[in-house]
């Protein structure tokens, strides 16, 4: 049989070689991940030539070979997270862990997950598609999402999706709707607001009984619990919430924990309604800043399981940053230094408070003595790349990946360099990093990593100012693999089309315009 060419090909080789892989991951001593103190490093190393390596792979090879921006995601790291959590589970009798595919969806990562036993958390029809192309039994997705379709939710069910996390009452219908259709019974659960007040990013705080789009108020869950059990073709499984993002603490999980279990008692004492899973979303932090802590995995775990597990039931989790974030890095070019000069107020400067820029550093003895210069190292990666330190500001740890660069040493000169580093985009809040502090100058041409980019990096990438977007790539046993290809300028706008024959009047009246210029002009 001959070998399978392109990329397809390069998927089903990754696959292969990931079955081997995982079969010695299986093997390992998850007690030794369940008691060991998990200090793990970045997933990045140097050489003795100074030089980063991620997974065994220099990364300056691998932006010559595949060109930046580029994605870069080291298996052990991933493997070694799901095991970390698969370890914490040792004596829980019954669980299911679920990848939050919204985190990182592609079918690489997806087939690794699979592989290693896990269950999936969607949030779209695509990411049900995304699963399925990946070889996903559906059985072991569960659907979530408040604003589901009606050809998402038939998607569902035509699937045989494990269940369908509903958010309500709207909802709940269209489900009973499409499952009458189809003659089938539809597992459900339903997402519940435990009614918490967390720290945290506004945007992320999903706890709350009133004040946003997702699940249903708990005072409500009685009444919509009694409504769905009266349904022939819909049968209650759970009870299911997500609290917020990056949480780094323990309490708000047990505090949530306890609530519905309460309400769990409820439904079977007032209602006789058993639900046979608790599941308590993801939102556990990833150390993607050096001053965050990060919850203890095993320590977190065991104390969520077994209240739940003691009275029979199933815990269900869905870590996605946890499990993705440290294991990928964005490999990026610097493109030009340049150095904007600020006049400061109470100068007699002609350009008081504008700021004068150029592709070269200027020159510091001709600045005013009330000035302040700021120098910017311009990358090829830029935020539509990678998006969140724009939107949320979270700023990642950006490297350099040649190490101790060191500059000659002399009296007068700076010990130190600072840089904002920023992207092509054009946007002020295009800038990844501000005051970045060096002990090297960078200079056009050298490489950068944007570290614990491995969550919500590729997956929130767009294409603004029509830029394409990046390749990605996986390394597995010290080997790269394209697991995505970057995109071409013609497969951005190739499902646009131009009207032939356009006609409108705002045309019509330019013409009449240029045609009176033009007699205007003849009559002079």
């Amino acid at each position: 049989m001959t070998e399978e060419t392109g990329f397809i090909g390069q998927i089903r080789r990754l696959s292969r070689r990931l079955s081997g892989t995982l079969l010695s991951a299986d093997a390992r001593d998850v007690k030794a991940y369940y008691n060991r103190n998990d200090n793990r490093k970045d997933i990045f190393t140097f050489d003795n030539e100074d030089q980063m390596k991620v997974g065994g792979i220099v990364l300056k090879e691998l932006a010559e070979e595949y060109d930046t921006p580029l994605y870069v995601y080291d298996a052990n790291r991933l493997i070694d997270n799901y095991y970390l959590y698969l370890g914490s589970l040792k004596n829980v009798k019954n669980f299911m862990l679920c990848y939050a595919v919204k985190a990182n969806p592609n079918l690489a990562l997806l087939n690794m997950f699979y592989k290693l036993g896990a269950g999936f958390d969607v949030v779209s029809g695509g990411e049900i598609s995304r699963c399925l192309a990946a070889g996903v039994d559906p059985s072991r997705i569960i659907f979530s999402g408040c604003g589901k379709s009606m050809e998402e939710i038939e998607l569902a069910v035509k699937s045989d999706v494990q269940c369908i996390n509903v958010e309500s009452w709207g909802e709940l219908d269209r489900i009973e709707m499409i499952a009458n259709r189809y003659n089938k019974i539809q597992d459900i659960s339903i997402r519940v607001n435990p009614d918490l007040n967390l720290d945290g990013h506004s945007h992320s705080n999903t706890s709350t009984s009133s004040g946003h789009k997702f699940g249903v108020p708990i005072g409500e869950a009685l009444e919509i619990y009694s409504r769905a059990k009266a349904s022939a073709n819909l049968k209650i499984k759970g009870i299911s919430c997500h609290l917020n993002s990056n949480i780094n603490q323990i309490e708000p999980f047990i505090e949530a924990r306890d609530k519905l279990l309460q309400l769990a008692d409820e439904l079977r004492q007032e209602s006789r309604i058993c639900v046979e899973h608790i599941n308590l979303g993801g939102g556990f932090a990833a150390q993607i800043e050096t001053n965050i802590d990060t919850p203890d995995i095993p320590q977190l775990v065991e104390r969520l399981a077994k209240p739940i597990t003691d009275r029979g039931l199933k815990l269900v989790l869905e870590p996605g940053r946890s499990l993705v974030s440290d294991a990928g890095v964005l490999l990026t070019k610097v493109e030009y230094i340049k150095t904007a000069h600020r006049e400061l107020s109470g100068t007699t400067s002609p350009r008081s408070g504008s700021f004068i820029s150029g592709t070269s550093p200027l020159n510091t003895s001709r600045s005013h003595p009330l000035s302040r210069t700021k120098t910017f190292a311009i990358v090829d990666a830029g935020f539509n790349d990678f998006s969140r330190t724009a939107l949320y500001g979270q700023q990642h740890n950006i490297v350099p990946i040649h190490a101790n660069r060191q500059e000659p040493s002399s009296p007068g000169l700076p010990t130190e360099f600072k840089y904002d580093i920023a992207g092509p985009i054009c946007e002020t809040t295009d800038v990844f990093y501000k005051d970045l502090t060096l002990n090297h100058k960078l200079q056009p041409g050298d490489y950068l990593i944007i570290a614990d980019t491995g969550a919500y990096g590729s997956s929130m990438s767009n294409n603004y100012n029509t830029r394409n977007k990046v390749a990605e790539v996986l390394i597995t046993d010290c080997h790269p693999v394209l697991i995505r290809e970057r995109q071409r300028y013609e497969e951005q706008f190739a499902k646009e089309k131009i009207v032939p024959d356009l006609k409108l009047k705002s045309l019509n009246v330019l013409t009449e315009v240029e045609s009176q210029e033009d007699l205007t002009n003849n009559n002079a």
